[in-house]
């Protein structure tokens, strides 16, 4: 039965969506016929699933895996303390803080504040701080302030509403300039005529403290936070503790334990080190809950690249692929020929980790040289006869031309970390800025170009070049970028990311050279490359993808697996084989295991409801879109899927009431009334 589009809802499902969560793109279709899509993938069912009956239960956990657990970093300090007093004194300890005298830096004397025209009171009482607003309800309400979070370049200040929920207060404090600004223009700078609020506890989960659980329950939609540790503490970079502070607890002569049970980021291997701070020094979608130091990235995380992430206002990477908002210093490092061929990882650089703060690092000052010179040595012997500038002026720091500031957010500037060389050409073309010019304020781009032109006529900038020409050529969808995405997602000179960016952008050409492409990515070496290609193959719905997709069930990293479903069903099914049926309900596990992180999000429960339910897992599908309707009672399509999945429960006078509850503008109406013909006549 050939699928045009027309009125019903489907869901289309799509891993690189520009949001952590797995966004699920509504597309309307419907047969040509009487039966709509929903109907049909009804039908699928039959043909994936009849030998299944689910039984009743619970949306499926995974259970913990047997081994240590994490025991919070004063177990630490009994041993280590020198270690962990510079910790407590350092950045890291401080993301989030409870809001004492010692902690909150925002001026709280001047009482009275304006943001964006809305007033706010400020005060301070019995070591207690106070803000109250009529932002949130249009009423005035006095909030307790009770957590901090940042301490460096801004604050903001955390209190809990109702059912738990923490959010944070508009007003924020800009430690640098020592004023206050509303939070939203850090967070939002798109804002719209609504008023958003940023909730910690489910938009910024993960990195400000360790071992958070938000124990969020469906039934009564609450929370109930809870963490180990303020900050990222030992455990985050160390793995949890438990036996290595029992087997040295335990031994008189700890000299000879040959197992310290206890992870070194300092002697794991180049990629598996940064994939320790890479946890939350990058933009990434969380896959599955519980990652640990030594542990595989793209088993628990999808980073997020430029061409799923891009806003006309502040957007989160420049046009050629790097970096330009903050927190992603880990997905630059990946691209640095320094790590890509030199193996340097975080800590050859940032020695201390337990002192995270640049200003108290003298080696990562921009004068001293020899953190690049100890490899660069040739460079070093000839500095001068390399940069063309004096010795001792900042054209002759290695930080200031390949590292410059070009990192913007949380109104600062930050280094770039692809420690890349100068491409004024993309300053000139796209807006870039470069290291020129960032030091020559009173000179244009231009001049840089001419310039390096003398200087480095055969430079590597021309790479950086083409590539801000083709992201942006195949982000406008413009043919001539086709060819030039080939070959990039084919060079391995590129970096696995680039590789990566080109990937997903072929997923918006339709023809078979891009196809066959993707194939190839597919099949690449690097997660990061092969996931961007399953996904770009989903959604171009060719038939020859369907054995690299169902093959791509099986690979060795989750980042992969997981894109491949969702990608199976963008297509359809079709009938599976017995083992491509168990691949498909081992990765479906994955996904559902994945979405319980988001319980609280409508969007991502209805996806997984929608999932179990062509599955035939009509118990667990039934749950996910309960949950998605107690969220967003309005949502097209969801009453109608609960419906089915009602109907599939042999529950069948629910599933009438449900299909007389959709309305005549949800696109499923008429599917529903269908339906509810069918069920009457078999009364």
């Amino acid at each position: 039965m050939s699928i045009v589009p027309a009125e019903a809802a489907v869901k289309q499902w799509d891993i690189t969506g520009a949001t952590r969560h797995l966004r699920i793109i509504m597309a309307l279709i419907m047969s040509r016929g009487r039966f709509s899509v929903v109907t049909v993938a009804l039908l699928l069912t039959l043909v994936w699933s009849a030998r299944t009956r689910t039984q009743p239960g619970r949306l499926a956990t995974v259970p913990p895996a047997a081994g240590p657990t994490f025991v919070g970093a004063q177990a630490c300090a009994s041993c280590h303390r020198e270690k962990y007093d510079t910790w407590k004194n350092g950045r890291h300890s401080k993301m989030l803080q409870p809001a004492t005298a010692a902690s909150v830096e925002g001026d709280f004397a001047v009482k009275n504040v304006t943001l964006h025209g809305s007033p706010y009171r400020l005060r301070v009482a019995n070591g207690q701080y106070f803000i109250t607003e009529s932002y949130l309800t249009g009423k005035e309400q006095e909030h307790r302030v009770e957590y901090t979070l940042g301490s460096r370049r801004i604050q903001h200040y955390l209190t809990t509403i109702e059912n738990g929920r923490m959010i944070i207060l508009p007003p924020s404090w800009d430690v640098q300039r020592h004023q206050w600004f509303d939070n939203m223009e850090i967070v939002r700078p798109d804002e719209d005529d609504q008023k958003p609020v940023q909730q910690w506890n489910k938009n910024c989960f993960g990195c400000h403290v360790s071992g958070q659980e938000n124990h969020y329950d469906p039934a009564t939609q609450t929370y109930a936070t809870r963490w180990t540790d303020f900050g990222t503490s030992c455990e985050r970079c160390h793995g949890p503790g438990s036996v290595h502070v029992q087997t040295y607890t335990a031994t008189k002569a700890p000299a000879a334990v040959t197992d310290r049970a206890i992870v070194r980021p300092t002697r794991l291997d180049p990629n598996t080190s940064s994939m320790v701070c890479a946890q939350c020094h990058t933009l990434r979608d969380t896959i599955a809950p519980g990652f640990t130091a030594g542990a595989n990235y793209y088993d628990y995380f999808l980073p997020l690249l430029e061409y799923g992430l891009r806003k006309k206002q502040d957007p989160t990477y420049w046009v050629d692929g790097r970096p330009r908002r903050f927190s992603n210093d880990a997905i630059g490092l990946w691209q640095s020929q320094c790590f890509l061929r030199g193996g340097v990882t975080c800590t050859n650089c940032h020695r201390d980790p337990h002192q995270p703060d640049i200003d108290r690092n003298a080696q990562l000052a921009s004068s001293n040289n020899v953190l690049c010179t100890r490899c660069h040595q040739e460079v070093g012997a000839g500095l001068t006869a390399h940069t063309r500038h004096r010795a001792d002026s900042a054209g002759s720091s290695c930080v200031e031309c390949h590292m410059p500031k070009t990192v913007m957010a949380i109104k600062s500037t930050m280094r770039d970390h692809t420690i890349s060389v100068p491409a004024p050409e993309n300053t000139v073309a796209f807006g870039i800025p470069n290291a020129c010019t960032e030091c020559h304020k009173d000179k244009k781009a231009a001049w840089a170009v001419e310039t390096l032109k003398q200087w480095w006529p055969q430079g590597r900038r021309a790479k950086l070049v083409d590539r801000a020409q083709t992201f942006t050529a195949a982000r406008a969808g413009r043919p001539e970028a086709l060819d030039r995405l080939i070959a990039i997602a084919a060079d391995d000179t590129q970096g696995p990311l680039i590789q990566a960016n080109a990937a997903g952008y072929l997923g918006s050409y339709p023809d078979q050279r891009a196809v066959a492409a993707l194939l190839a990515a597919a099949k690449a070496g690097h997660p990061a490359i092969r996931a961007a290609a399953i996904s770009s193959l989903g959604r171009l719905d060719i038939a020859a993808s369907r054995a690299t997709l169902v093959a791509a069930l099986d690979d060795p990293r989750r980042a992969v697996r997981i894109p491949a479903f969702i990608a199976l069903f963008n297509r359809g099914g079709g009938p599976l084989s017995p083992a491509e049926d168990v691949s498909v309900r081992r990765v479906s596990a994955e996904f559902a295991a994945r979405a319980r992180l988001d319980q609280d999000d409508a969007d991502t429960q209805g996806d997984l409801g929608l999932a179990k339910l062509i599955l035939g897992e009509f118990d667990l599908a039934a749950e996910a879109l309960q949950i998605s309707i107690g969220l967003k009672p309005d949502r097209p399509s969801s009453k109608f899927l609960l419906a089915l999945a009602r109907i599939g429960q042999r529950r069948v006078d629910e599933a009438r009431a449900l299909l007389l509850q959709v309305a005549p503008s949800d696109p499923s109406y008429r599917a529903a009334q269908e339906r509810l013909k069918q069920l009457e006549s078999r009364r």
